[in-house]
């Protein structure tokens, strides 16, 4: 690697990072009592196979925005934010493994691997189903009546989920903080 390149890497790395900082104290200030809340991740990685077709299913379909991308030694990576909720999308150098319940060609995770708060998860779901989403949990709410919540697939094997606060309205702050 020339000294140039090694420049414009270490530039575009800088970049990157300077990118995260600001969407992640950009939106920390919007609302002081967030923090009287309990703890919400704000933040989430993915690997992925297909990383082309994730990151743009994750734009298209959930309506999260490019902050910046890299191309690493072990793989690409892109970091995206809706929100205030940072998701970093990593490309896997193999097909993810199947885990031993598979029954489609296709493995979900068995968990959530992103939560995402929306404000009406009933209308975010007919949206998606719309979007030809594939829908895995419909809406229902949570047995402690806290969340109304709905799971879906992205375009590879992660399961997401959306919820929606249904008790003290004040608790809930847009930016899932």
């Amino acid at each position: 690697m020339s000294a140039g390149q090694s420049i414009l890497l270490k530039g575009r790395q800088a970049l990157l990072g300077a990118q995260l900082v600001i969407a992640c104290l950009g939106t920390s200030f919007i609302s002081p009592a967030a923090a009287d809340t309990e703890p919400r991740p704000s933040s989430a990685s993915i690997r992925t196979p297909d990383f082309d077709e994730s990151v743009r299913w994750y734009r298209d379909k959930l309506g999260f925005r490019l902050l910046g991308s890299d191309s690493l030694v072990q793989g690409r990576k892109a970091v995206m934010e809706r929100s205030g909720f940072l998701l970093e999308v990593s490309e896997a150098d193999h097909i993810l493994p199947q885990e031993p319940e598979a029954t489609a060609s296709v493995q979900v995770t068995p968990v959530p691997v992103v939560s995402l708060l929306v404000p009406d998860v009933d209308r975010e779901v007919r949206r998606l189903d719309e979007a030809d989403v594939d829908i895995l949990q419909p809406p229902q709410d949570d047995l402690d009546g806290t969340y109304r919540t709905a799971q879906i697939r992205d375009n590879g094997r992660h399961r997401i989920e959306l919820r929606e606060p249904l008790d003290d309205p004040s608790r809930f702050h847009p930016m899932g903080r």
